[in-house]
């Protein structure tokens, strides 16, 4: 793809090898593969599913996310444990990233099974930490950063509230003494095959696949799913990071190293085939979106919401407009970490962002 593009790459010719849009019903698990069975899981929110992943160990098992919190969530893992396998016979747990649909069960299912949750320690350290974090200081650190995004006032305070509300148990989050630590290049024997874990960031700070090559099979988590693109956020625990080049170096990564006939199981949508190609387009997506920005910085000095609009030119909720604003973010962040642009805030706190003046402009 040419760089100098805004347009967005052609959507590559996918195999699904199950069927486009085609899914096991709920708590039905179904085998895509020699012993790795794909469970569907409802989720109460707009996007309404997480693929999970059960993988025969011998005489047990071990699976590959858990999926939300919630009464719906757990109801179907007990149909799971009624007629498919028992909680007894689960060896270990493996959580491919923080996320409240990949983490949400994890502690619930431990106690279950009396097992271990393996994580990243990159992942478990956000995740405490959002946990643990000091209301009245996240409130002050909030509000700063919502200004600096030039977030309206009125818009300050139902954020605050929707981000700090943490309705948990204590007994229903995931500690450590309940976890053992993962990290890149580890390798699970499951079953007498051999499970390499692959980690990518971006979407998430360490984020776990796990890659079967005798078997040719990669649960891909978030780090790659056929139709949604991540979202790649800056929010307030990495606002100054650069998440963007940390996905497009992952989506480099899993595009160098991964055999295109891998079979993909991600945690949304279908299993399917092509995985270089897909991990290209999202390459080749984002740099449009950069060069968009970059066109229109040339124009005037413009805040984030401003640019957002950029990125995003649709009518969106609020909680689409917390995440679009994350995710254009995250583009200037690119960009600021590049030097290709500069950020100045203005006496109320907002960010300004603009081109370097060059030696004509002075």
């Amino acid at each position: 793809m040419n760089y100098l593009t805004t347009e967005f790459a052609p959507k590559p010719e996918l195999e699904y090898p199950f069927k486009f849009k085609w899914s096991p019903e709920h708590g039905e698990p179904f085998e895509v593969a020699p012993g790795v069975f794909w469970l569907r899981m409802p989720l109460p929110i707009s996007l309404d599913h997480i693929n999970l992943w059960l993988l025969k160990d011998h005489d047990g098992w071990t699976i590959v996310d858990c999926g939300l919190g919630s009464p719906v969530c757990e109801e179907v893992w007990e149909i799971v444990f009624e007629h498919f396998m028992s909680p007894q016979d689960v060896k270990r747990i493996i959580v491919t990233h923080f996320h409240p649909d990949h983490i949400g069960l994890a502690a619930w299912l431990a106690e279950r099974c009396d097992v271990k949750v393996h994580i990243s320690v990159g992942e478990y350290r956000l995740y405490r930490s959002i946990l643990t974090r000091d209301s009245q200081d996240l409130e002050t650190q909030a509000r700063s950063y919502l200004t600096e995004l030039n977030f309206p006032e009125d818009f300050h305070d139902r954020l605050i509230s929707f981000f700090s509300a943490d309705e948990k148990p204590a007994n229903k989050r995931v500690t450590k003494d309940i976890v053992e630590f993962m990290c890149e290049g580890d390798v699970f024997d499951i079953g007498g095959s051999l499970w390499r874990i692959v980690c990518g960031n971006g979407h998430s700070p360490e984020h776990c696949c796990l890659y079967n090559k005798e078997h040719g099979v990669l649960i891909s988590g978030d780090q790659a799913i056929p139709r949604i693109s991540s979202n790649v956020s800056v929010y307030l625990a990495n606002r100054h990071d650069d998440p963007l080049g940390d996905w497009i170096s992952s989506c480099e990564k899993l595009r160098d190293t991964i055999p295109n006939d891998t079979l993909v199981l991600p945690s949304h949508q279908e299993p399917f085939k092509g995985l270089q190609e897909r991990m290209q387009q999202l390459i080749d997506d984002h740099h449009a979106q950069l060069n968009r920005l970059r066109i229109s910085l040339k124009e005037n000095v413009q805040t984030i919401d401003q640019l957002r609009k950029v990125m995003f030119d649709r009518k969106l909720s609020s909680i689409d407009v917390v995440l679009a604003t994350g995710e254009t973010q995250a583009h200037m962040n690119y960009l600021l970490h590049r030097k290709e642009v500069h950020k100045e805030l203005d006496s109320r706190g907002a960010a300004h962002y603009h081109y370097p003046l060059s030696s004509k402009d002075t």
